[in-house]
């Protein structure tokens, strides 16, 4: 299990470090772009933050300037790696979420939620990007594989 959820992470944090690349060369006007990337940013750290009983320093759609956005991008997928090496990922969990509503959850299903957010909104973001006639990184998991 553990094997199978750092192989996710570690897609996880290639893909954000390939459209973190993406944004820092290319200039982009639509502010919706930015807005995506602290948005996957901030809900990395929430959700660590929930399995780690601690308060989330972020709000879900608290915006960044592009840089912090980018490094806590960055740095908050190196933190799940971390996480995953270290804990157990079978044992459910309790949390609120950001309306104070409590629910309980495995460790592996908000896992798996982390990821395929992510992925959901990478894709989000490309499809902006295109507007803007910048070429996004090709980012499904199976090139991530190929590296």
């Amino acid at each position: 299990m553990k094997e199978h959820y750092t192989r996710l992470f570690e897609y996880n944090l290639w893909a954000n470090k390939e459209f973190s690349e993406a944004v820092r060369v290319n200039p982009f006007e639509n502010q919706q772009i930015l807005k995506l990337i602290s948005h996957i940013a901030n809900a990395q750290v929430i959700w660590l933050s929930r399995l780690k009983k601690e308060e989330p320093s972020v709000g879900v759609w608290d915006e960044h300037e592009v840089h912090e956005a980018l490094d806590m991008l960055e740095s908050s997928s190196q933190d799940w790696l971390d996480y995953i090496y270290s804990e157990e990922l079978e044992e459910n969990v309790s949390y609120k979420n950001s309306k104070g509503e409590e629910f309980e959850n495995m460790v592996s299903d908000i896992l798996t939620h982390v990821v395929n957010h992510g992925t959901h909104t990478r894709g989000q973001i490309a499809y902006l990007l295109r507007e803007e006639d910048i070429d996004p990184p090709a980012c499904d998991f199976i090139f991530y594989t190929r590296t």
